[in-house]
């Protein structure tokens, strides 16, 4: 039987063998978790320095590493810590650990075991070997060596560990170890870098077709304006394009503003920046979108009070295809625009004139009123005379104005007298029409007397107000002209021209003629202003007309011989021309007795007929040959 001293010092190196082993299994798994997590970490630093590490790695290096410390775990750990060592096996590693024991407590262990074949053997040799194994184990205390030469090797162990571990913390700057060693267990936090880089805008919205600059804010110890980055952009369905990334600016701040140009695009695109070891953390966009055009300008003159109003009280309007503005003084002007997208904002700017060094000056602004969602817009203003020039200005809801404003011309339109023109004299009979061109005659002398027939048309662009006939009787002299020499005004008579109004009998009026269709021969319509067929779109009274007999036997003094010279004068609504009527030609005419009225028609007549018989004599000669003559 093995001695109990043997027994219980084997029990010791037993029971420390396992605790060192233990302890020194556990250091290994140290250092091979250290090492895997920093060879995570590495690698999770060196695909984030390009681009966020995929989340789905991140999980696979978090279970590889599981993986890694549950084996690792059971090897260098739980197995040699669980294993069961007999007597025998503990001796033979003592003896190896202890030469100077010269065999004897494994022979001690082994003669002595229950189940030990000693046939042949002497049993005075095995009790002296056992004797003398006793007596050295006594002596010797070999767990307590074991475990001090274990130990040291274990504290050697965990010194490499420990220094990995801060030389780690030491080669990473300030807080990255901890956040890399955080990521490893999927926390959500950021690398720190030493160059901290971020896009002033994450979202932004710009002018299709332009060129774009990208800007970055960036922060670094040491920075140096010569740094040169990279920015990637990526457009929607495209292959990524790479811009170099500079530096521009200081910002008010002082921070340092780096900046990348993309050329002119339509195209949406999301982009990314690199500069050192920092990168912008998420990606930002550009999104393009057109700037407003105007592609339409109307313009409608709102023509002044005294033309009068429709009747829903509002002014007549003029149109002005293609927006030119041009109007009477005393108008307004009413702008309307189409634009190709909704705008949320615009105005008129109304130019003056400038100069070669100073260009035209913007002397007011007029707010544009909004229609259908902002695709229409109209503004209305007055017309002035230092004015020359408008243009419109819209903004869209991203602040993006139009690139090419259309510009449009100012002008008002001096106001002339209106137009007079006496109509043909005729010579008819009472019953007939008398409008064609045989009826019509000239220089007709006045029977001492007799009533002068007038016809006359007048017309104006903004209205007619009243007419007069204005006249003069020049003794047994000639012809002063067209026009009487202002010194001589004092000489001419004036007689104001009633006005007459249509009737349901009376029917519409016949300008061709200046009297209504059912006038009588005789009957007198000295002024008739034509009222409008619409008056919700034309103004009235803008042609005039009037057929009636001048009495001359009213005008004393007149003798055969004498001359009447006269005029017809009609004034316009406006307020401005109330002292320069329309004048239509002057006509002249002798007073003679019946019997030379007689024979002046009797000549006349005469001598129309002379032309008719010249007319159909040329017809015959033009004849083609054959045709009856």
């Amino acid at each position: 039987m093995v001695p109990q001293v043997i027994v219980e010092r084997l029990a010791a190196v037993r029971r420390k063998e396992a605790s060192v082993s233990a302890a020194w299994g556990l250091g290994r798994w140290l250092g091979l978790a250290v090492a895997a997590m920093v060879a995570a970490c590495l690698l999770d630093w060196l695909i984030d320095r390009r681009t966020d590490t995929p989340t789905g790695f991140r999980v696979l290096l978090l279970l590889a590493q599981l993986g890694l410390w549950a084996g690792a775990g059971w090897v260098l750990v739980l197995r040699p810590a669980l294993r069961k060592r007999d007597d025998r096996e503990v001796a033979l590693w003592v003896e190896g650990r202890f030469p100077e024991l010269g065999h004897r407590v494994i022979s001690a262990v082994e003669l002595n075991a229950p189940t030990a074949d000693t046939r042949g053997m002497s049993s005075e040799l095995i009790g002296a070997v056992t004797r003398q194994a006793e007596e050295r184990t006594r002596s010797e205390d070999f767990s307590g060596k074991v475990v001090l030469n274990r130990w040291r090797k274990n504290l050697d162990a965990y010194l490499v560990v420990a220094c990995g571990v801060a030389l780690f913390y030491l080669l990473t700057a300030p807080g990255t170890a901890g956040a890399l060693v955080a990521r490893q267990f999927l926390a959500d936090r950021d690398i720190p870098r030493s160059v901290r880089i971020a896009s002033e805008t994450e979202h932004r919205v710009c002018p299709s077709g332009e060129e774009v600059q990208l800007r970055f804010r960036v922060s670094a110890e040491g920075l140096s304006e010569s740094w040169e980055g990279e920015v990637e952009a990526r457009p929607d369905a495209r292959p990524s394009e790479s811009y170099p990334l500079v530096f521009r600016e200081r910002s008010a701040d002082g921070a340092a503003v780096f900046a990348a140009t993309v050329p002119p695009s339509s195209v949406n695109f999301a982009y990314r920046a690199w500069l050192g070891d920092g990168r912008t953390r998420k990606p930002a966009r550009i999104d393009y979108e057109p700037r407003p055009v105007v592609k339409k300008v109307d313009a409608w003159i709102l023509l002044p009070s005294y033309v009068g109003v429709r009747p829903d009280g509002t002014p007549y309007e003029l149109l002005r295809p293609r927006g030119e503005v041009a109007g009477p003084k005393g108008s307004s002007a009413r702008v309307s625009v189409e634009i190709q997208k909704p705008i949320v904002r615009g105005a008129v700017e109304i130019l003056g004139r400038g100069n070669e060094r100073t260009p035209d000056p913007v002397l007011r602004r007029v707010d544009l009123a909004l229609r259908k969602g902002g695709l229409e817009a109209d503004a209305v203003f007055d017309l002035r005379p230092d004015e020359i020039l408008y243009r419109i200005l819209v903004e869209d809801r991203h602040g993006f104005a139009n690139s090419t404003p259309p510009r449009r011309s100012i002008s008002i339109i001096p106001d002339e007298p209106p137009r007079v023109v006496l109509l043909p004299e005729r010579f008819v009979l009472p019953g007939e029409e008398g409008t064609g061109e045989d009826t019509e005659v000239e220089g007709s002398p006045i029977p001492l007397g007799s009533a002068i027939r007038i016809a006359y048309y007048a017309a104006h662009p903004y209205g007619l107000d009243h007419a007069r006939l204005s006249y003069r009787i020049i003794k047994g002299g000639q012809p002063s002209g067209d026009l009487p020499p202002a010194s001589s005004e004092a000489d001419w008579s004036r007689l104001p021209l009633g006005e007459v109004h249509a009737t349901e009998e009376s029917g519409p009026f016949d300008l061709r003629r200046g009297v209504f269709r059912n006038s009588g021969f005789r009957d007198q319509v000295e002024f008739h202003p034509v009222a409008t067929p619409d008056p919700s779109r034309v103004p009235g009274r803008l042609e005039a007309g009037g057929c009636f007999d001048f009495q001359t036997r009213a005008v004393k003094g007149v003798q055969v011989g004498d001359q009447i010279e006269f005029f017809v004068e009609v004034f316009a609504k406006n307020p401005d021309l109330a002292s320069q009527p329309g004048r239509s030609e002057t006509r002249l005419k002798a007073f003679v007795t019946q019997t030379g009225f007689v024979d002046w028609v009797l000549q006349t007549l005469r001598h129309e007929s002379r032309i008719r018989q010249l007319e159909v004599r040329q017809r015959g000669v033009f004849a083609p040959e054959g045709a009856d003559r």
